[in-house]
């Protein structure tokens, strides 16, 4: 049973997880007892929300669930800095949630009952995470009788590792359910009215035309402005939250870059110089590369304008067995020798016959099918074409098969070396990714020359002397340096540049180094300030990829507000700002006359104009965004004057000359639709809302 399989291959899963959480506990175990340096007697928590802790194992195991789901989704068994990333931090939201919204759920008496889990699982409102597991890929429906036989199974055997998987996707549809119950009930706490509707059908549907008058603030000089540092102090104080600040640390660092020497690169030379006898004596070109050289034996045939130039000239003259080189390619050396010359296609039009092969399906049942369809083309008993409509499991099987012409890089490698080998009607079978194919050319262009070249390479990389040579010299600058005041000494006398990074607790990026959570980590964990940033086994030296790190921590910055002291040149420019506001309102007042023209004139500037203005997403480009514009013209009458508008940027006049665009008449649809949108909304703004008034505290990088 294909279901069976795919929560059997989840049970795995769940096998590791629950032993690596037994050897975690184990071992964390034993340092709490010993008074280890990793914890030191605290508990193993990663964060709390109200006072609730998140404990290591338990976010671990979450943790391992989403990466695991991630590489089966997409078909992988790694995951790369930036994926998992965004899988930790899905986690923690995830976590974040649950705790915040249970209280939410029982205060409110949100449940689920079994009556309605019944109907998600196999009753009329199959739930789509049932769907998603029981479904047919092909069609998206779903067989009850297979969700009932499963469910018996595993009633019956409690103890099958189906049981637990199945009771976690239970569980995924209980939240799913609350939480929409949650946003359906909140979504349904908004009403729009009619004034409301018809506002936004003006705005909407309507624009207009229009004349202004604007001064910007930054035509005000500064020195017309006068201020008190009591003004400063008031705008920071009734304006605090400007202010607020993440904790972040500023660490200087240098690198050693751990680079081949010169005696690396003769070795190489000296290497592939003597190999070079022994590879034009080779009677067995690809086992000998596949043997000695740093990369295997590629199985291609190239053009002349697919090799450099030189490499190009020298293969398309030489005759098979000659050997070319040594020669350089970025850090690598190699040896060229001409295996095979041969007239093939640059262009085929081909048809195929796919039948696919996944987990599910043993390979060798398919490879016998496969194999015993090619067999019934070849006696004659039916034609490609009618084999491949009526078996082939690709979008081609209509088209008798048929794919059109294809140059190369198009198909997957497999699938293009078989067609651009094959004769015109020759059937060839390969397997690829996708499954077993069985392939018929049916056009080529005309056969050109190609070679196929047997690539003997060697790459120039730090020998072990050469890496222990430079981890020393770094080992000795942090010893030397000791501390900040030592590791910015010693980078002058070295003639070494520090550079600077801002760090926040849960980076796994540094700016200029790359992929580095170790220094982070260590930044926050084991560092103080005036310190070098030293790892758990205490050492200051990291590696990170090909070059070795010293870092010094040269400030800390805690979360909360910044201090006056701190902020006082952000605040200086805001009341400027403030201050030219006021001027620039007070002038505008004291210049308003009947129209707009001799306001302009009073004011000494131009009248400007503007057609196609929309109230509700509209722009002026020589205002810009400005909502105070907006809101301004959309109480106007046509004609009437505006009183002076203090926007982001600057002040402003402005007159309505024109309003085009009919109001639709259904008010009641325009209301409905208000409605939906705030309904819609609901939910994630009232979550929102409950995660910023919540006392979070997130402890992720003491572990991560």
């Amino acid at each position: 049973m294909a279901t069976l399989q795919k929560l059997r291959n989840q049970a795995g899963l769940l096998v590791a997880i629950v032993i690596f959480i037994a050897l975690a506990a184990f071992i964390l175990g034993d340092l709490l007892q010993s008074g280890g340096s990793f914890i030191q007697g605290r508990q193993l928590e990663v964060g709390s929300i109200n006072g609730e802790k998140i404990e290591y194992p338990e976010f671990q195991e979450r943790l391992n669930q989403l990466s695991e789901i991630y590489k089966q989704n997409n078909q992988t068994n790694n995951i790369d800095e930036a994926a998992y990333q965004q899988i930790m931090n899905q986690t923690w939201e995830n976590a974040v949630r649950e705790l915040l919204m249970e209280d939410v759920y029982n205060n409110l008496g949100i449940v689920v009952t079994p009556e309605e889990m019944f109907e998600l699982v196999q009753g009329n409102n199959i739930h789509p995470i049932v769907n998603q597991v029981f479904g047919d890929p092909q069609t998206g429906q779903v067989d009850k009788a297979q969700i009932i036989q499963f469910l018996k199974f595993i009633n019956e055997n409690p103890s099958a590792p189906q049981y637990a998987s199945w009771l976690n996707i239970e569980r995924e549809i209980l939240k799913a359910q609350k939480s929409q119950k949650y946003n359906d009930l909140v979504g349904k706490a908004f009403y729009a009215n009619t004034l409301q509707a018809e506002k936004s059908m003006k705005e909407k549907n309507r624009v207009a035309n229009l004349k202004f008058v604007q001064q910007k603030f930054n035509t005000v000089n500064d020195s017309l402005v006068t201020f008190t540092d009591s003004d400063l102090r008031n705008y920071y104080n009734e304006n605090i939250d400007l202010y607020k600040q993440n904790a972040q640390k500023t660490i200087s660092f240098v690198t050693f870059n751990i680079e081949p020497s010169e005696s690396d690169e003769n070795d190489v030379v000296r290497w592939i110089n003597n190999i070079k006898r022994e590879f034009e004596n080779a009677e067995d070109n690809v086992q000998f590369v596949n043997v000695n050289s740093d990369t295997r034996f590629e199985d291609l045939y190239e053009k002349r304008s697919d090799l450099t130039a030189e490499l190009g000239d020298w293969a398309f003259e030489a005759s098979v067995g000659d050997v070319y080189g040594p020669y350089k390619e970025s850090s690598v050396y190699k040896l060229a020798k001409l295996n095979e010359i041969k007239m093939m296609p640059d262009s085929v039009r081909a048809s195929h016959i796919l039948l696919r092969a996944d987990e599910n399906v043993n390979p060798q049942f398919v490879f016998e099918v496969i194999d015993s369809l090619k067999n019934v083309i070849e006696d004659g008993q039916a034609t490609f074409e009618e084999i491949a409509r009526e078996y082939s499991e690709d979008g081609s099987a209509p088209d008798g098969g048929d794919l059109g012409w294809f140059g190369r890089g198009r198909m997957v490698q497999a699938f293009e070396q078989a067609a651009f080998r094959a004769d015109v009607n020759e059937l060839v079978m390969v397997q690829t990714q996708f499954g077993f194919h069985i392939i018929k050319v049916t056009q080529q262009s005309a056969k050109t020359k190609h070679v196929q070249l047997a690539i003997l390479d060697r790459e120039v990389i730090p020998s072990t002397a050469t890496y222990q040579r430079i981890y020393a010299e770094a080992s000795r600058f942090a010893a030397d340096a000791s501390d900040l005041d030592g590791f910015n000494a010693l980078a002058v006398e070295q003639n070494k540049t520090p550079r600077q990074a801002t760090i926040h607790e849960n980076d796994r990026q540094i700016t200029g180094i790359g992929a580095a959570r170790s220094i982070v980590r260590s930044a926050y964990v084991n560092t103080k300030k005036g310190e070098l940033v030293t790892g758990n086994d205490r050492s200051p030296v990291f590696e990170i990829d090909n070059r070795f790190v010293i870092a010094a921590l040269v400030s800390e910055q805690k979360e909360g507000h910044r201090s006056f002291e701190d902020a006082k040149t952000s605040v200086e420019i805001a009341v400027i700002r403030e201050k030219k506001r006021e001027m620039l309102v007070e002038k505008f007042n004291n210049a308003k006359a009947s129209t707009i023209e001799e306001t302009a004139q009073n004011l000494g500037l131009e009248v400007e104009s503007a057609n196609g203005f929309n109230f509700n997403f509209g722009s002026v480009n020589a205002i810009g965004y400005e909502p105070a514009v907006n809101g301004a013209a959309s109480v106007l009458e046509v004609n009437e004057l505006s009183d002076p508008i203090a926007g982001r940027n600057g002040v402003y006049f402005i007159q309505l000359t024109s309003i085009e665009g009919e109001m639709p008449e259904d008010v009641y649809a325009e209301k409905q639709e208000l409605f939906l949108n705030l309904s819609n909304r609901a939910g994630f703004s009232a979550y929102q809302t409950l995660k910023d008034k919540a006392e979070i505290t997130d402890s992720r990088s003491k572990f991560y």
